[in-house]
């Protein structure tokens, strides 16, 4: 495919590191976030105990208040991170604005038939896909069982006829799904805290140019990637890796927390935000979902 020309494209990625510069300066000021990983969001996390587990990669406790149940991953030093929270009697209902913005894919890829989800959580992705666009397959990798087996038990999360659910390195499956291509590719894989990951979780070999050249070896024509990128003192560096990588690169700032959604595609042209809008009224009338599509290109940055 053509690439942009090599002085429109540098002067896009100089905007866009810049801007992420301003941002990783106030995500610094903030705890760190995986999910939404704030005292405020642990407060609404609150609830009775259910389970109390472990497994090799981590340790996961569930709570429920009424009808919210969340799983929260809890680090070495007692920290707790909620990882997923949702409503048992809307489990489609998206809680976490990242999770919402990571369906702006979208508006890049309008009609997905087949997607692939590297980290499961408890399956609220899957859960929307179901209910907003059922016709889409599903492949969704998760490396922990134990995530897996509670996503089924206490989530609901489940394989089907659509949904096929993977339990593998999201690395070595991206590198052995030699027959599989995908419209959307949505990375929203961490593990906790190591000399293998980022201050966030995010394993360091998903954040490398030979991975991010796997990942669009993976992509139909017209796919996207869409990634969720959590504060951390690297951030910078992670979106300039982004730049390098895609031909165009789009990044929504979430007002919650100091992370981003960046979706990545190899279109030659870069699109413009009228024309987004318009995509996003469309998809509003189509889906009649709880994502306000028309709103989210007012905050991508540019």
């Amino acid at each position: 495919m053509e690439q942009p020309s090599t002085s429109r494209r540098s002067a896009w990625q100089r905007h866009i590191v810049a801007m992420m510069a301003a941002l990783l300066a106030a995500a610094l000021l903030s705890p760190s976030a995986q999910g939404q990983s704030t005292q405020a969001a642990l407060e609404n996390a609150a609830g009775e105990l259910e389970y109390d587990g472990h497994s090799d990669y981590s340790h996961i406790r569930i709570r429920r208040r009424g009808p919210i149940r969340s799983m929260i991953f809890v680090r070495d030093a007692g920290e707790e991170v909620l990882e997923t929270q949702m409503d048992l009697r809307r489990p489609a209902e998206l809680k976490f604005e990242y999770l919402r913005y990571l369906f702006a894919s979208y508006l890049f890829q309008p009609e997905p038939k087949r997607v692939l989800i590297i980290g499961l959580g408890g399956g609220s992705m899957v859960h929307y896909l179901q209910q907003t666009d059922p016709g889409v397959k599903i492949d969704a990798v998760e490396i922990d069982p134990l995530v897996v087996k509670i996503a089924a038990d206490m989530f609901g999360t489940k394989p089907s006829e659509n949904v096929n659910i993977v339990t593998a390195d999201g690395l070595k499956f991206i590198a052995d799904a030699e027959d599989h291509t995908y419209d959307v590719i949505y990375m929203d894989a961490f593990l906790k805290p190591s000399a293998a990951t980022d201050g966030t979780g995010a394993p360091l070999a998903l954040r490398t140019q030979q991975f991010y050249k796997q990942l669009q070896q993976k992509l139909k024509p017209g796919g996207v990637v869409a990634f969720n990128l959590n504060p951390h003192a690297e951030l910078d560096a992670d979106i300039r890796e982004l730049t390098e990588a895609f031909p165009q690169l789009y990044i929504f700032p979430m007002s919650q927390f100091n992370g981003v959604v960046a979706i990545g595609t190899l279109d030659k042209e870069r699109a413009e935000p009228v024309d987004l809008v318009r995509r996003g009224r469309e998809l509003n009338r189509r889906f009649k979902s709880s994502l306000d599509f028309q709103e989210m290109p007012r905050r991508l940055k540019r």
